[in-house]
C-alpha cells in the first residue's frame, strides 16, 4: 500500500526523534508510540495524538541505516514510500522506497520482538523552566568535565541546579530556576541524576523548554510533539 504524506511525515518525525535521544527502534502501533534505549536509559512513550497507520502497527529497528537510504531516495523524482503487510497481519513486514529508476526495500522488524514499555508508572509531580544560558553552562560543563558521566538536577525547595562532578569530586554547579511548579503535591526538593549524554540533546533541542520530575524521578520533556522519559540513575 502506498503512503501518504503525512504518514511518511510523522514516521520521519518519530524516526528523527527517536535518533537524536539514542534509540535504535521504535514501535508505532494504534494510537502509540513506543521505544528504549539499549542502555534502559530514556524512553519514548506517546499516546494521544498518535495518527493511524494504514497498515496497522510498524516496528522500526536500525534507524541509522533505516535514514541514511530514506536520506537517498526522497530527494530524487517521483519519490513514494509502500508499505508491504502480509495476509492476516497486523503489521508492516517492510518499507519500500521508490523513484525515478530507483527502489529501496527496507525490512521492518515485527513489533513483538522490539523491547519497549507498554506503559509509563510515574506521574509528574514538579514542573520546572529551562533557560538558554542553562543550556550552554551545562554544555561548557560537560566539555570541562568530560569524565563526568552523570548530571544531577537538585532542588532544595525555591532553586534548582544542576551538578556535575568528575573522578577527582571536582564539581560544578550552576543554578538556573528560581522557582518551581508543583503539580500533584510535596515541598519541591529533589535530587536526581540522569546521562549527561541524554539530558543535553534534549535540552539542546527546546532551551526554552519546560520539564517535569515525576514523583518516581522520571524527567518527561516534550520533544517534536512526543514525550521523552529519562529515567533516574544510581
Amino acid at each position: 500500500m502506498k503512503l501518504d504524506k503525512n504518514t511518511i511525515t510523522y514516521i520521519e518525525k518519530v524516526v528523527d526523534t527517536a535518533k537524536l535521544v539514542g534509540i535504535d527502534s521504535v514501535i508505532i502501533e494504534p494510537n502509540l508510540v513506543r521505544a528504549i534505549d539499549s542502555d534502559n536509559t530514556v524512553v519514548l512513550y506517546q499516546n494521544v495524538g498518535v495518527p493511524e497507520m494504514p497498515f496497522g502497527a510498524i516496528g522500526l529497528n536500525r534507524l541509522n541505516i533505516f535514514t541514511a537510504r530514506y536520506d537517498i531516495a526522497k530527494t530524487q523524482d517521483g519519490f513514494t514510500i509502500e508499505a508491504e503487510v502480509d495476509d492476516g497481519s497486523s503489521y508492516a513486514r517492510s518499507i519500500i522506497m521508490k523513484a525515478k529508476g530507483m527502489k529501496i526495500d527496507y525490512r521492518a522488524a515485527n513489533p513483538l520482538a522490539i523491547k519497549a514499555p507498554k506503559q509509563i508508572n510515574d506521574t509528574g509531580k514538579y514542573r520546572v523552566s529551562l533557560t538558554a544560558e542553562a543550556v550552554m553552562f551545562l554544555q561548557k560543563a560537560q566539555t570541562a568535565f568530560k569524565e563526568a558521566e552523570m548530571v544531577s538536577l537538585i532542588s532544595d525547595g525555591k532553586q534548582v541546579s544542576f551538578e556535575l562532578c568528575d573522578v577527582n569530586n571536582d564539581v560544578f554547579k550552576y543554578t538556573f530556576a528560581e522557582t518551581i511548579e508543583v503539580l500533584t503535591g510535596g515541598d519541591g526538593k529533589f535530587a536526581y541524576r540522569y546521562p549527561t549524554k541524554i539530558l543535553l540533546p534534549l535540552f539542546k533541542h527546546n532551551p526554552l523548554g519546560q520539564f517535569e520530575i515525576g514523583a518516581k524521578g522520571m524527567m518527561s520533556f516534550s520533544l517534536n510533539d512526543l514525550k521523552a522519559y529519562v529515567l533516574p540513575q544510581v
